[in-house]
């Protein structure tokens, strides 16, 4: 089931003229899509209550890096079937079902969210209290009204407080006045900074993380900044402004792997295509292997790599092959 949703997933993307990603298993994300500067890290699964802690936070510091809005699309929570047209939330990751996606990419977005206690609406309380007013209507009558205390029509009109659908629909009703707003699923203010060390697992060897550390430390006194990722198909993020001269983007996706493998190179296809998605580039740090014998992919050797002195050193080798 999870299999055809991701599916569907992406044939709606691509009918609104997404740039799609393949998908790809054991990561924080399934698909990443950008049509423009908007873009999109979504997870699909069957039940959003599966998804860990550790798996979100993965999700939420890529897509900080990336400058992607982070998604759930599922099917179901733990107790029940998901509705459509309602944004629910797991760990700070807001979480629909894929017609409530599409409806969303047509132009019309949510209008309601699942919240402890029921679903609730967002209104314009300041319309409200404007409108109010304007019709020398009290808060105790419209209170009255509308079945709730005088403080929460109160707290309605300082945006302190959502009403329930029902509430939101008699106020609206007496007002005679259009107050609930659509939720948007975009990120609309920058996710904060999270931290992982409570909660890495470590699943590969001592020796391969040490290289990788050591790599990426690297990296950063050439003057990137780097950010480790641990669920994705790519090690590390590494980022550097004002790098045009070298017709590249501010982003390389980055893996470090011991030597050249199957798997390295099933990852490094994945993460060139990711990068082609985002505009930007990719390169595969080799501990044991000469570089040049790799065509497929841009690549280089930790000796090469320690030999360079700035940024520029390794921009400039990038742009070279």
């Amino acid at each position: 089931m999870r299999e055809i949703l991701l599916s569907e997933c992406i044939e709606v993307l691509q009918r609104f003229n997404f740039m799609v990603s393949q998908t790809f298993g054991r990561s924080c994300f399934d698909i990443l899509a950008r049509r423009g500067v908007r873009k999109y890290l979504i997870k699909v699964l069957k039940n959003i209550d599966s998804l860990s802690y550790e798996q979100s936070l993965e999700l939420l510091k890529l897509s900080k890096i990336l400058g992607a809005t982070p998604l759930l699309i599922g099917m179901r929570t733990r107790n029940m079937p998901m509705e459509d047209g309602v944004v629910y939330e797991r760990h700070n990751i807001k979480a629909i079902t894929l017609n409530t996606f599409e409806a969303y990419l047509e132009g019309n977005p949510p209008v309601v969210y699942a919240g402890r206690g029921g679903f609730f609406v967002n209104i314009d309380g300041e319309t409200l209290r404007s409108v109010r007013e304007k019709l020398n209507i009290s808060i105790g009558e419209l209170a009255e009204y509308c079945n709730v205390s005088r403080k929460m029509i109160y707290k309605y009109e300082q945006n302190l407080a959502n009403p329930t659908i029902e509430v939101a629909l008699r106020i609206e009703e007496y007002l005679d006045t259009p107050l609930i707003r659509g939720i948007s699923l975009e990120v609309e203010e920058e996710i904060e900074d999270i931290g992982l060390e409570g909660y890495r697992r470590r699943s590969r060897s001592e020796r391969e993380r040490d290289f990788k550390l050591y790599v990426i430390s690297i990296f950063q006194q050439l003057g990137f900044n780097t950010t480790e990722i641990k669920r994705a198909p790519f090690d590390a993020v590494v980022e550097k402004e004002d790098i045009e001269e070298y017709n590249l983007s501010t982003l390389l996706l980055t893996n470090i792997e011991e030597r050249e493998t199957e798997e390295t190179r099933q990852r490094m296809l994945i993460v060139n295509q990711l990068s082609s998605v985002l505009n930007s580039s990719s390169l595969l740090v080799l501990e044991k292997e000469d570089s040049h014998s790799i065509d497929y992919v841009k690549a280089i050797n930790i000796r090469e790599l320690e030999r360079m002195e700035d940024a520029s050193d390794l921009l400039e080798y990038i742009a070279s092959k």
